[in-house]
């Protein structure tokens, strides 16, 4: 056998775990939203945390879905870093338009460890009313039934957390194009799939969680240093002997007019995360890139079967996010965004490769180095910025320096 068949040979059984790969997270993201019949169970209260920073695509929107959840008891709270942040306004708005929800907002909280978001939890988990907690990021939007089906699944002591599956919808941007259907394809197809093998993949965009099990896992102090406070906090659940269950209740995630760049760093942002809790996943992503393989089959030397092979799997990719987008908010994506899907996965292709050498990420308006289990360092800044801070030391010193002006 030459080099050249023993080459198309191996990128042909690559092809093979592709598409076995993507029909996998197909069935296992149709059997993860089925409708099930659960028994009824005693629906005790909840305190739901809502981190904010900043105006969010359709903030009003998304927060007024959670002022109208089909609950007895809840209470929702607010809380931003910023006591002159502009989703304050949004959040008293809704107050005044829904004066029966209990509803508070918490403007400013103590330094808490370098993930921003669990520094807004911690003040928040100071002032809750309630034992169960529900962790909800603002850019989620909800049905009425959410809470009651996402409630169910604590119908046992063993469960110790339950979160969600998420759709994007929304999408005009090309930006936001790529990004719902990278959400409705890969990422949901993967959630769903490790559910069913019962492997630990939590999304923070929805968290139940009582607080007895998060005390037991130490709290938010225990995930206040790391990125992924997610799934660290889904990984010491699992250790610490409880079961983690997905409901079949799917949530929205709002993206109408996100930018290229945003897509692209949101996204090496995840991949340096599944690069540093489940290594051994994220070596074989690739594979479930079903216009990668295509394209590098295709041009790994003159073979019809290969050029064959990228059109099927190309296909392929576009039929998993247009069917799954289906599966998920009921209508398929337009055709013309649907053409975005292949170009997506190849663009993505260099940003899993950069997760490999380079741990550097940028989120919130923070730089940070990402080490094991994503625990979070501080970078050090910028030479310009460094410059600029010894020149006004400079200047600061030569002004000190100066007699008194006489008659001062």
């Amino acid at each position: 056998m030459s080099s050249f068949e023993a080459v198309n040979l191996l990128l042909g059984l690559v092809a093979i775990v592709t598409v076995v790969t993507t029909v996998w997270s197909m069935a296992s993201l149709f059997w993860a939203t089925r409708a099930r019949r659960i028994e009824p169970v005693d629906l005790p209260p909840v305190s739901i945390f809502k981190p904010l920073k900043g105006l969010d695509e359709e903030l009003e929107q998304n927060l007024r879905s959670f002022f109208q959840l089909d609950y007895p008891v809840y209470e929702l709270l607010f809380c931003v870093a910023d006591a002159n942040d502009p989703a304050i306004s949004v959040v008293e708005s809704l107050r005044r338009e829904f004066p029966n929800q209990d509803a508070t907002v918490i403007a400013g909280c103590p330094p808490y460890g370098l993930n921003p978001k669990v520094q807004n939890l911690a003040a928040m988990d100071r002032v809750r009313k309630y034992d169960l907690i529900l962790i909800s990021d603002s850019n989620v939007r909800a049905r009425p039934s959410y809470l009651r089906e996402t409630v169910v699944y604590l119908d046992s002591p063993k469960v110790g957390l339950v979160s969600n599956i998420f759709v994007g919808v929304g999408e005009e941007s090309a930006g936001a194009v790529m990004e719902n259907l990278e959400l409705n394809g890969f990422i949901a197809g993967g959630v769903a799939a490790a559910s069913l093998v019962g492997a630990t993949c939590v999304v923070g965009k929805s968290m139940l969680i009582p607080s007895s099990v998060l005390s037991a896992i130490g709290g938010f102090a225990a995930v206040r240093n790391v990125l992924a406070e997610d799934q660290v906090i889904g990984i010491r659940v699992h250790q610490a002997g409880y079961e983690i269950k997905l409901s079949h209740h799917v949530i929205e995630n709002v993206n109408r007019e996100r930018s290229f760049r945003w897509f692209l760093n949101r996204h090496s942002r995840w991949y340096k995360i599944r690069r540093r809790v489940a290594p051994l996943a994220f070596a074989i992503e690739p594979a479930a890139n079903p216009a990668a393989v295509g394209v590098v089959w295709a041009f790994s030397g003159e073979s019809g079967v290969a050029w064959g092979g990228l059109l099927c799997l190309v296909g392929m990719g576009m039929v998993r996010d247009a069917v799954q987008t289906r599966w998920l908010r009921g209508s398929f994506p337009r055709m013309r965004d649907l053409l975005l899907s292949p170009a997506k996965d190849l663009l993505l292709l260099p940003v899993w490769f950069d997760a490999i050498v380079n741990r550097r990420i940028h989120w919130r308006g923070h730089r940070f180095l990402v080490g094991r289990m994503t625990r979070l360092r501080s970078t050090r800044a910028t030479r310009q910025v460094r410059r600029r801070v010894r020149r006004v030391h400079r200047l600061r010193n030569q002004s000190g320096d100066r007699p008194p002006t006489p008659g001062a």
